[in-house]
């Protein structure tokens, strides 16, 4: 189970590694940041959907040809939903 507080922590983690890519030190980075920055916009609308909804039992990061990175969550009634930037 996730709640907002570790939900927060994950959006830090991706902050930092924004700032890393963002170096562009290495083969990939700028990749690497856009797929960063687009689960940290996922990450938000599910902190809103949590917020709203309640606790999330599971929680999985997803990438999709065409949506970019996002994640997976599945909610106590076993319900499946994927947030994208």
């Amino acid at each position: 189970m996730m709640d907002e507080e570790q939900l927060a922590l994950v959006e830090e983690g991706l902050n930092l590694l924004i700032k890393k890519f963002k170096r562009n030190t290495n083969e990939g980075d700028l990749q690497r940041m856009k797929i960063a920055q687009d689960a940290k916009a996922a990450i938000r609308k599910v902190m809103l959907s949590l917020a709203i909804k309640g606790d999330i039992k599971d929680i999985v990061p997803v990438i999709e040809t065409g949506k970019g990175a996002g994640w997976e969550v599945t909610d106590f009634d076993d319900k499946i939903i994927r947030y994208h930037a």
